[in-house]
Parts: structure tokens; sequence; C-alpha cells
């Protein structure tokens, strides 16, 4: 019986699929790969509602679909989807989107409500009182003189209060401190009841006259109060607290209960969540595209950083070679210092600098200096090395450009010179880095899709994409 149960099953979901490829035809095919046009419409919608500058056409847009599916198939080609990083970063990411499939929301929002309800009962009308008081402590082991002490000061705050002093001023009489005035919130529930029972007969604004509790003695002012806000307004806070109390897993018992009854065959709640996870892309559309983005968003993440973008900020020999064949499209606006700015605490220590320096590339200065001085000698020199446009350093405008007084001149290392020279235009290409970085990047970009495009066939059926968005 089990058996037949599943055939009819496996036979209604192909059922399915057969009437769901008729709604959906294939838009274009990748290295042999189907993308159908529901796909496409996804990307493309979804794509278009992240723009600040306003949408794209279908024409537009196709282009960089294309080329965004050519690198995946290319990460695919590579094996990258079998990588160890890939599997279980893509696990932990579908565990987590489908968790969300895999509980009873209702049922969580119900407990959820349930708390609420009881909550708002108990607070009541009134809600939430915000108090301040001025209370002088008698604890109920205090002896017949302390008690007495205590509601003799209360007795006159109350009677200075009547003579027109603010409870400010009574408070200071007795060197209270401003912050045992600062006001505070409360509930029902909250408080001893002889204190409840006084403030929530106050009105807003309302002075107590004198009265006792297990504390001791006080006067309170009831400064305002606010209703016990919507189901809407706590709700995260409830659910938040409900998930430290395991409610997801409570959920998902239900749901997996609710689903053994729905696939019928005698099947464990335990084993219908495994069969439902199973078809989770196929059951929900919506599931399925996420899955999808995030499957080739990795992989597309991944073949990006090793064949563009790692070699755009590290191939040194690459861009220096990409910045010596376009050497002319990079300029300075007006001339820089290229070398370095240095400060020792001694002559001897500046002229040793320079003597390191002497006669080597901008590029071997760090490391010549790191060779030749010990740890310590932060202590006793300072060298910045880099391109310096005016405005950049004081004293390279001073020493270099001829312009301003240099500023001011450090205690601890009072003897300051350049070494380097001025230069009309870029050198090298860290003189220039980030454009030429992002230049090169570009120029990889093209040329990794350009061969892409001649390894992978890519077909469009345009009949199919004159329908995108009008079906």
């Amino acid at each position: 019986m089990y058996k037949r149960l599943r055939s009819a099953i496996v036979s209604l979901l192909i059922a399915a699929g057969v009437s769901a490829q008729v709604g959906d035809p294939v838009l274009m095919t990748i290295n042999g790969k189907e993308v159908r046009r529901s796909e496409f419409e996804y990307a493309f919608n979804k794509n278009n509602s992240n723009l600040v500058d306003g949408a794209q056409s279908v024409e537009e847009y196709l282009p960089m679909f294309v080329d965004f599916k050519l690198k995946v198939a290319e990460a695919e080609a590579m094996e990258l989807d079998t990588l160890s990083s890939f599997r279980e970063e893509y696990k932990s990411d579908r565990d987590q989107l489908a968790e969300a499939y895999l509980i009873d929301s209702d049922f969580i929002e119900k407990e959820a409500y349930k708390i609420y309800a009881k909550d708002s009962a108990t607070i009541g009308k009134d809600g939430f009182l915000k108090l301040r008081h001025i209370v002088f402590v008698a604890r109920q082991k205090a002896n017949k003189e302390e008690v007495a002490l205590a509601k003799a000061r209360i007795d006159s705050v109350a009677g200075m209060m009547a003579e027109g002093k603010s409870f400010e001023e009574a408070a200071a009489y007795f060197k209270i401190p401003a912050r045992d005035l600062e006001p505070f919130e409360v509930v029902k529930g909250q408080v001893y009841p002889e204190i409840e029972e006084i403030v929530y007969a106050l009105a807003d604004g309302e002075y107590s006259v004198p009265f006792e509790s297990p504390v001791g003695f006080h006067i309170m002012q009831r400064i305002s109060s606010r209703p016990f806000g919507s189901f809407e307004e706590y709700k995260p806070a409830i659910i938040s607290m409900l998930e430290q109390q395991n409610i997801k897993q409570m959920a998902r018992i239900v749901k997996g209960e609710a689903l053994a009854k729905e696939f019928g065959g005698g099947i464990t709640p335990e084993e219908a969540l495994e069969r439902e996870n199973s078809i989770l892309e196929t059951k929900y559309p919506e599931f399925g595209n996420l899955m999808r983005e995030y499957y080739e968003g990795l992989l597309f993440f991944e073949v990006s950083t090793r064949e563009v973008w790692h070699n755009a900020q590290n191939d040194t020999k690459g861009l220096q070679k990409f910045f010596k064949k376009n050497k002319k499209k990079y300029k300075f606006d007006a001339p820089r210092f290229r070398g370095a700015f240095v400060q020792a605490n001694s002559q001897e220590n500046l002229d040793n600098i320079k003597s390191i320096l002497a006669g080597k590339k901008l590029e071997e200065y760090r490391s010549a200096i790191d060779a030749a001085l010990p740890i310590d000698s932060v202590r006793t020199v300072r060298v910045e090395i880099g391109v310096f446009a005016i405005g950049d350093n004081a004293w390279v405008d001073k020493l270099a450009f001829a312009q301003g007084d240099g500023g001011k001149v450090r205690k601890d290392l009072p003897f300051v010179d350049i070494v380097g020279s001025v230069i009309d235009a870029p050198e090298y290409y860290t003189d220039v880095k980030g454009q030429v970085s992002n230049d090169y990047q570009k120029y990889l970009e093209e040329k990794w899709v350009k061969s892409l495009r001649k390894k992978y066939k890519v077909k469009i059926n345009k009949e199919v994409l004159e329908t995108v968005n009008n079906h």
C-alpha cells in the first residue's frame, strides 16, 4: 500500500512539473543548461527593485544576466561547488532559511498572544505609571525610635510642601541626593500592595499624602501614565523570550504532526519534516528562487575572487605592466612629491636614514628600513613613505614645494628632511594605485567574460524573451 501511495505521489509531482514547464518556457540555454522564464523574471525584477537610478529594460539587463550565468558555469566546471567550504556555507544558509518552512509559525504567534493577553489583563487600563518619591526607610525590624524618626521626617516633608516648598527643596533640606528623586516606571504587581493602592488612585501630576509601606514612609508623585501597548509592539520581545524557552522546537513538533497527517502513510512527524525539507525548493517557488540565488551567488563570489578580484589587488607585475601600457591615461592635476618624510631625534640618526634610502626605489624603502634598524628605533626616528600632494604634509610642502613654514616641530623628533623627488606624472602604478586597480579589474573582467562567451554556448529564445513580465 505504501508503495502504491508513493507511486501516486511521484506521478502527481511529475504531472505538476509538466504543467509548470508548459506555463514556464525555456528562455535560454547556457552550456546546455536550461534557464526558464520565471528564473530570469525573478532576477530581473529583484535587480530593478534595488536600483536607485531608475529601472533597466529587459534588453539592458539580459547581457548582465548572461555574464553572471557564464561565471557560474565556469565555477561549476572548476568544481568549486564540491569544495567542503562551499558545501558547509551553503548548507548553513539553507538550514537557516528552511527553518521558517519547518515550524508552525501560527503556533508561535498564538502562544505569544496568550502571554500578551495575560500581561495586558494583569497590568490593566492604567498600564505603566511613572513615579518619583521621597522615602525614609524604616523596615519591619527597625526599633520604635527609628520608625518614629522616619514618620516625623515624612510628616515634615508634607508640612514643607503645604507651606509652598517644592519636592526638590524638601528633599534637599533632608540631604536626599538628586538621583533618589529620578522618576521610575512600574506596573501592577511590581510594587508592594500598599504602594499600588495609593499610586493607582492618584491623577497624573498629583502627590500622595504620607503613607507607610514595608519599606518605610513615603510621599509619592504620579508623574504620568501610559497604556499597555498593542500586540504588534510587544510581539518581537515576547517571541524573543519564547525562543529562549525553545518555542521553535515545540512549533517544529506541531508542524511535523500536521505534515504527517497531510502525507499519510503512517510516517512519523520527524520523517514528515525530513520529506518536507527535501521538497521545499519545488513546493515553494520563492524558496527555490532564493536558494538558487544563494547557490549561484556563492559560486560567483568564489570564481570571481580567483579569476579577477585577487589579481586586481595583488598581481603587482600585472598591475605595473597594465600601468605602463596605459601610462598616458594617468595624470596628476599638480606635481607630487614621491619619497619619504623623515623625522629623527638627532642629526646623526636623520643622516643614517637618508643614507639607507639613497639610490633605492620607493617600493624598497620600507624593507630597507626594517632590515637596517632595530625594532625599538621607532623612538628615535619616524618615516612616512608615499606620494604627497600639496596639503598632505606641511613639512613636505615646505621642503619639496617651498610652500608654508613646515608646521610644528616635535620635541622628541626635531630633525626633519625628505628623501625623494618631485614628479609631474605617475611613475609607478602605486602612485595612482586605486585608479589603476579599478581599471585593471575592469580589464581582467572584460577579458575573462570574452573568453567565457567563446568557451560556453549561449542560446536565447527571442520569442520567449518578448513575453517576460508580459504573459
